[in-house]
């Protein structure tokens, strides 16, 4: 029982490194992911992009697998130009290069 009391302190006092990082990335967005707006720019990119993957060129023909990514990050600017459609390997990848982790995931 007594090294369970002695766990809190260590954790607290772990690198900022090792902390997990909290960020909220929806307070940025434009358009919430399921408005009508979203859904509507989001068909038209996938048309546009005939559900192809713009990096490795799979086709996305199941339900979930294609992904519509903003491709400077910011999920603010929903302009035509800025998007893109990716499969989900390719866009997980994208998302974790940009948050910093080495892209495997």
């Amino acid at each position: 029982m007594g090294k369970l009391k002695t766990l809190k302190p260590r954790i607290g006092a772990l690198p900022p490194r090792l902390k997990p990082v909290q960020a909220d990335r929806q307070a940025t967005r434009q358009y919430a992911t399921n408005s009508a707006p979203w859904l509507a720019l989001r068909l038209q990119v996938l048309l546009r992009d005939a559900y192809t993957c713009q990096t490795c060129g799979r086709v996305c023909g199941r339900k979930g697998e294609a992904h519509v990514d903003h491709r400077d990050g910011d999920s603010s600017n929903n302009h035509l130009t800025n998007l893109q459609t990716l499969c989900a390997p390719c866009h997980s990848r994208k998302t974790c290069l940009e948050m910093g982790a080495n892209g495997h995931g």
